[in-house]
Order: C-alpha cells, then structure tokens, then sequence
C-alpha cells in the first residue's frame, strides 16, 4: 500500500526517544580519569555525574538519586562540578547546596540550606571558586564571586571576591602565580554584546561593544581568551597586562555563552592553542601557532565540538556525528583521529534507511539578504510512498541568540522516517556566522526571524521539494515566539506547535528573571518608548490574524517563560472563537526532561499535523 508523505510508519518512536540513550555533557579530565554528565530521562529527567576510571576502564555513577548534577545561576546554569586530584564538587538542583565527593564516599555537603545557587565551579588547591547568585533578599538576586572551602564547615556561603557587576561568569585561576581572571558585565547587555575581562580586579579587555569570554590560562601562566572586536570571537592573549589578538579570521571560535560551563578552546602553552571554529556553521578543530598567526587542521571530524580540552597529551571533547548521537571520545592528540576511543555513547550509527542526513541550505529573503539553515529530506527504505510532494517541519532554534548544527537529533529523524521534510533554520541573528549576522536581529525579532523562515518555505516549493500548502512550524522560548508570530504575521503555515513560547513581550518585561531582564529591550526596543512595536509584534494581540491552527506545550514550573504566555495566548484565542489545544506538563520547568512529558508532547504533536495533513 502506498502511503501519503507524513503519514508513513516509523521504528522511531516517541518512547525511543527517552531510552536510546542518555544525553552527555560536560566532561572533564583528571589525569587518567574522565568524568561526564548524563541526562537521563527515565529517571525524571535526572543528571547524573559519571566517572571512567582511566585504569580499569571502570564506569561508574558518582551521585546516586535523588541528587541532581545542575546549577540554576542565571536560569540556565553551567559548570554545575569541578573536579581535580579525585576530590568533586558539584551542585545539587534540588537544593542549590555545594557537595564534596570522591569515588566510593557518600556527598557531603559544604553550603548550607539557603536561597542561594551556585555555578561555574572551579577547583583550585582546597578552594572553590565560584559564581554565586544570591536570591535571599527578594527581588533582583545579587550575583558575585565568591570562594568556599572545600573541608569547611557547611554554614557558610563563600567569601566574596568580586561584586559590583550585575554578572558575573568563568573564574579562572593561574597554576603558576595564583592570579585570577572572570568575566562582568551589566545590565542591558547580554554576554554576546558588551562584557569586560578582569584580571586580578584590572580590566584588560573588552567593553563597550565587544564581548570577550572564556579566560583560560596555559601552564606556563598565560591567559587566553576569545574577544569579537573583530567582528568574530577570535583567540586573544595576556601579555605584559596588554591584551591583543592572536589571529584575526572570518570565523566564530566561541559559541554564545549562555552557560557557564563553555570550553571551545584550550592553551597548550605560551604560543599554541588547541581550538574549535566554524565554518558556515560547521565544527573544525585545529592548533593556532601565536607566533605566525596561522593554524592545522586536525584531522577530526565531526558534526558537532564542544567541551574540547587537552590533558597530559590527551585531547578531550563532546563529539556529534550526523548519523549518531554525541559521544565522549578522548585519546592522544599524537595519532589522530585514530588515537580517540569513545568513552560514552554510541559506536554504531543510526540504522541507514531510516537516516536522512542534513543538506546546508541558504536562500535570499525579502531584504536581499542571505539566510542559512540545514534541509533534511523525507527517508524511510521502508516505505511505498504516493507521489504527494512532502509536508515541510521548519524547525526554529531558541535564544534567539544560538545557532543550530548538522549533529544527529532523534526528534528530527522521528520526522523524517515519517516523510516529512524539516528545514532547521539558522535566521539572521544566530551565532557562528560573526557578530553581524548575529546583530540583524537587534530591534527586529520578530521580523527578521519571520522573515527569514517564511521565505525558506518559498525557496523550497520553488525547488519542488515540498507541498506548500502544508508547511508546519515549532520551536521552544525563542523559537516558540517565532513561531506564534510566524502564523499571526504570515499566511506561509498550515500550523505550528509552540514549546514554552512568549505571547506577549510586555509582559515578558515583567516576568522575565534577572539574566534575561533586559534582552527584549535589545531584540525589540527600548520600553516604554517602544510600547507600540511591542503590542505590535506580540502574538497575544493579533489571534484573530492567526492563519492555520495552534498547539501550545507548556512547563508549569517554567521560570524563563512563565505558563502565563501560553495560557494569556490560549485565552485570546477562545475570546475570538479559534480552537486550540493547550497542554501545560506538571513537573516540567523550561525544556521538557521527563520520559512521559516527551513521549506525550511529540505524539500529541504527531497527531496535530497528521490531522492537518488529511488522509
């Protein structure tokens, strides 16, 4: 029987999704050992912290339940352990307190029960240094940094280093003389806009348009870092307390520092650096030799780099693939690629027939400008299809300031194997492609975003490779607010499934916590002189424009986009007398964890188009 595009079965299911494997983060390496993270979503969308003894090859969880390896600084958190000679410390998400560990001890913990979080953690000698984010006072928690001792006693919440600043981010500390370095900025910017680098309370670089991150020493004592005063985040260096660029390239070595947990580069000493950079949206990973300016292509290959360190000779990183899921993989930086042996995730890649594999696409919007993202064509050997062209699933990443790579998602092939085709879209303001394709959004999200999505629809119906009478869109928080204003602006959708998506930006302002507080303020305008741009380009107040059909998937305990927005959005809705479903997950806060939120939320989603599309 020949089946419809979209309608065809599929081994990828909703439940394989919780269970084909536990997402990986963060590893780290000491000396021989290597830890890591998993997210495991049988277990309630738990985060374990995992340790490979480099010996034995023996791995082992290191926090059993009901400990949960997160930080909650700035909402999104980061850095959540640091490890050093055996000896852990890391951050409960339940309670916010700061524990101990070694391998076969029970957690011991060295903050006390208090209003207080704890990220970016740093492991120097008996001391942690950290970013601590104080919310005892009410309103506008006080962020600082603060050092803890490790074998203290647990009724104190740190000493405080550094304070002044609105933020704070990525404390680094020199083996050699002590010497430490962070990261501050302040309101209204965001860390990707105007942040400073601080060595030993002096700033060294950055200001006022330019954004520096990630201060890294070398062994030998110099601090490394990457800044955007060219246009792009390129590597830069310390020297004699003057800091200057060590390249200058057209290409992004940093990702948007949205955690506090990024490492895109690592010093090997004085001159050379080992570092990931991207070229049209594609991971590369070379060595930088300070003295010519010029780099070497490793011979690594992969979809998607992050976490890349370099330890006793050892490269160590988060490695994607188009056709699996990311691995941990670490081995001699002598021998490459040959030298790495996967530590964690799978061997074997995804099975063939059922694998559609991402095609770089950019096409021209209605400024004349180019836009990028990644096109997955319909595939299942499985399946006797009609000659129906496909659906399309435009699929909007969130932020808005982020970017989306080629690496191997499930959810994508879960709609794919069904013989949708998805456009993963990268629109004007995301990351990786310099500084301004990322500022096109400045004052205009909500146009250059919808934009940039509707014409991708267009370019793929004049190409014949889709229906577009049934072009669907989703995303999460930023992308579930293109979304909304996608099908409220434009008549391109036949429906859109909003994840945790925002309604109505003024009331964004209200609710918003303190990292995001004056986002919208750079993405929309200054408020309230903008006040009409707002209600003009918040979803909530243009229902009656809506064209298509609407499902809203919401976290009760979303604290970045409050269920609010999606209840405000399904109440509009109703008053003008338009259906739509919405759904809002107990448990759940800002990006859905547990195994029965997921299964349900992409098989009511399922259904939603499937229903759309028609027999």
């Amino acid at each position: 029987m020949r089946l419809r595009p979209g309608r065809w079965p599929s081994p990828i299911t909703a439940e394989s999704l919780t269970v084909a494997s536990p997402s990986l983060d963060e590893p780290r390496a000491d000396g021989a050992d290597t830890y890591w993270l998993e997210g495991r979503p049988w277990e309630r969308g738990r985060v374990v912290l995992v340790r490979r003894d480099g010996g034995t090859g023996e791995v082992a969880d290191l926090t059993e339940p009901p400990f949960n390896v997160r930080s909650r600084v700035h909402e999104y958190g980061g850095g959540a352990y640091a490890v050093r000679a055996g000896l852990v410390v890391f951050s409960d998400f339940a309670t916010g307190r700061v524990h101990r560990v070694r391998a076969g001890e029970e957690p011991t913990p060295i903050t006390p029960e208090a209003a207080v979080r704890f990220g970016g953690l740093v492991l120097s000698g008996d001391t942690v240094f950290a970013v601590r984010e104080d919310h005892r006072a009410g309103g506008e928690p006080v962020n600082t940094l603060v050092a803890l001792a490790v074998e203290g006693p647990n009724e104190h919440l740190g000493t405080v280093i550094a304070s002044g600043a609105d933020f704070y981010a990525t404390p680094a500390i020199c083996p050699v003389s002590g010497a430490m370095a962070h990261i501050e900025w302040d309101h209204p910017n965001m860390p990707w806009d105007s942040t400073r680098l601080v060595l030993d309370g002096v700033v060294v670089a950055g200001g006022e348009g330019v954004s520096v991150a990630q201060p890294h020493f070398a062994p030998c004592g110099t601090l490394w870092f990457v800044s955007d005063a060219s246009g792009f985040w390129n590597l830069w260096r310390v020297r004699d307390g003057v800091a200057a660029p060590v390249h200058e390239f057209a290409a992004d070595c940093a990702d948007p520092q949205w955690l506090l947990s990024f490492v895109d580069f690592t010093p090997l000493d004085s001159d050379r650096a080992l570092f990931r950079w991207f070229e049209d949206a594609l991971p590369r990973l070379g060595v930088l030799d300070a003295h010519t300016g010029e780099h070497t292509r490793l011979e690594v290959e992969g979809a998607s780099m992050s976490h890349v360190q370099v330890a006793d000779g050892e490269l160590l990183l988060r490695l994607g693939h188009e056709d699996r899921a990311a691995q941990i993989v670490r081995g001699p930086l002598h021998g490459l690629p040959e030298s790495l042996t996967v530590l964690a995730g799978p061997t074997e890649g995804a099975e063939p027939g059922t694998l559609s594999r991402p095609q770089a696409r950019s096409w021209t919007n209605t400024a004349g400008l180019d836009a990028h993202g990644f096109y997955y064509p319909p595939t299942n050997s499985e399946v006797e299809s009609t000659d129906d062209a496909p659906p399309l699933l435009v699929i909007v990443h969130g932020g808005p300031t982020s970017h989306t790579e080629t690496a191997y998602r499930r959810p994508i092939q879960f709609w794919t194997s069904r013989g949708f085709a998805v456009l993963d879209v990268n629109h004007g303001g995301s990351t990786s492609y310099g500084r301004a394709y990322r500022e096109r959004l400045r004052e205009q999200w909500g146009v250059v975003d919808i934009d940039d999505c509707a014409s991708g629809v267009v370019s793929l119906a004049e190409a014949g490779l889709i229906d577009p009478d049934l072009a669907f869109i989703r995303g999460g928080s930023a992308g579930g607010y293109t979304t909304l204003r996608a099908l409220t602006s434009t008549s391109v959708f036949a429906g859109g499934t909003s994840y945790y998506g925002i309604s109505d930006l003024e009331q964004l302002l209200v609710d918003d916590h303190k990292f995001e507080s004056r986002y919208t303020l750079g993405l929309v305008g200054p408020h309230p002189q903008a006040r009409e741009v707002y209600l003009e380009r918040s979803p909530v107040h243009h229902v009656a424009d809506l064209h298509g059909e609407l499902l809203l998937l919401q976290g009760a305990d979303d604290l970045v986009v409050q269920a609010n927005q999606a209840e405000l959005m399904a109440e509009a809705m109703r008053a003008v007398g338009k259906d739509v479903e919405l759904v809002i997950y107990e448990g759940e806060g800002h990006g859905f964890r547990q195994a029965s939120t997921i299964i349900d939320s992409l098989e009511r989603e399922l259904a939603f188009y499937q229903r759309l599309i028609g027999s």
